[in-house]
């Protein structure tokens, strides 16, 4: 069984269709003017005729003899009603008439005088031959015109259509694996079809290995983290250290509960999903957000100010929220302090702005891009600070989060010396703010 016809062969013939009914709608238009016209001229003939011998006839400039007239090589004329007029003619009242009889075509005038009824027959049946000849040029013409359109589509054809050929069989090179649904098709369409399934195929695969990887990292890494910070906590409660081993410990803590959050981050999103909502207390969760952060922003110089209400209570992913916050407080830490960052709620979205030295406005429209961090945007490459850290990485988590949360997150900001300074909002939706009281 034959499958569908190529794209190039759908080209072909659809400019040729196109050729044939455009070149056929001329030639039937042509075929029936001509036709209109034949019969139009014969019949202003015969009717001038017909009103002529009347006149000449009542004028007496000529004589009925009582045989029919004839007025030239296929126009007769007859005078009266006697047995010489055709009988065919015979039966017609006044008037004009285009009659077949026995293979031929006759357009007949009939008229009174005062001389008696005078029929007029002009045979016209080698005009409707020469309309017939007419129609068979005209075909003819038309059969080759389609084979010239034909031949010209095929010419044609293979330059439209040869760039999308050419990327089909690229793509059908490039794609990776064999689709898991066998698609039977042999054209273009199709072997994109199947290129694109092989595609998906691999990228669900990529993905499912993402999840995995990710699971078997956060449950493997979990228990050696619990470990040290259990021992950690035992250490402290147990001996009595000095100012500078209890900051030390508390450092592990911190640094453990880091590393937990960023397996969790990672987790999330990978996953994809938005966690259990729950009435969050945003006051209560930046806080906990800050916690973490706090000596590190404490060494940057890097203050917060949160006035964010108590009343401040709508339902959401507290651990989405949470991943959020510690990134956005991380940039501020990395790209405001000193500084201090002020949190606020306007009744439907939460506010980070910070006083430090904002963000260039050519850079904005970047900064939550991976990997993007002021004029390294230029080599789109992970870049590490001092300490071996990535940076470029906080911003776009954060959006992602946001984006499986179906949060808005917007930034604005100014370097003027005046108004300088860099603000986050961050939108939770309609249905996460009808908990607030």
């Amino acid at each position: 069984m034959a499958g569908p016809a190529t794209l190039k062969q759908r080209v072909i013939w659809a400019l040729t269709l196109a050729i044939a009914l455009f070149v056929g709608v001329q030639a039937v238009v042509a075929y029936l003017v001509l036709d209109q016209q034949e019969d139009r001229i014969v019949d202003q003939i015969v009717m001038t005729e017909a009103e002529r011998l009347v006149h000449r006839l009542e004028a007496g400039e000529m004589v009925w003899t009582g045989s029919d007239i004839l007025l030239g090589p296929s126009l007769h004329a007859w005078v009266g009603t006697n047995g010489d007029v055709p009988r065919v003619l015979a039966r017609l009242g006044p008037g004009q008439y285009q009659l077949n009889t026995e293979g031929q075509v006759w357009h007949v005038a009939v008229a009174d005088s005062t001389k008696g009824r005078v029929y007029l027959r002009y045979d016209a049946t080698d005009n409707e031959h020469r309309v017939y000849e007419f129609g068979a040029i005209l075909l003819g013409l038309w059969l080759a015109c389609t084979l010239l359109g034909y031949w010209t589509a095929r010419a044609l054809a293979g330059r439209v259509v040869g760039s999308m050929v050419e990327v089909t069989d690229r793509i059908e090179s490039w794609a990776p694996g064999s689709p898991g649904m066998k698609v039977v098709r042999s054209d273009e369409a199709g072997r994109l079809i199947e290129a694109f399934n092989r595609m998906q195929d691999k990228v669900d695969q990529s993905i499912a290995q993402e999840r995995e990887f990710s699971a078997n990292l956060s449950h493997e890494i979990r228990t050696p983290l619990t470990s040290i910070r259990t021992d950690a906590e035992l250490i402290a409660l147990e001996a009595e250290p000095s100012a500078q081993a209890g900051l030390r410990l508390t450092r592990i803590v911190n640094a453990v509960d880091e590393i937990a959050s960023t397996l969790e981050t990672a987790r999330a999103i990978s996953s994809a999903q938005a966690g259990p909502r729950t009435e969050v207390s945003l006051r209560a969760c930046l806080d906990d957000a800050w916690s973490g952060l706090a000596e590190r922003a404490h060494r940057a110089g890097l203050v917060l100010a949160n006035d964010v209400p108590e009343t401040a209570v709508p339902r959401l992913d507290r651990y989405g929220l949470l991943i959020v916050l510690r990134n956005l407080v991380r940039n501020a830490i990395d790209h405001a302090a000193p500084a201090t960052l002020t949190a606020s709620w306007t009744g439907e979205c939460l506010a980070l702005a910070d006083n430090g030295p904002g963000i260039p406005a050519s850079d904005l429209p970047f900064v939550f891009e991976r990997y993007y961090s002021g004029r390294l945007r230029d080599s789109q490459m992970p870049v590490a600070d001092a300490a071996g850290v990535q940076r470029g990485l906080g911003l776009a988590i954060a959006k992602r989060v946001c984006d499986i949360q179906g949060w808005r997150l917007t930034v604005t900001s100014s370097t003027d010396e005046l108004h300088r300074g860099t603000r986050f909002l961050l939108c939770f939706g309609e249905g996460a703010t009808l908990a607030a009281s």
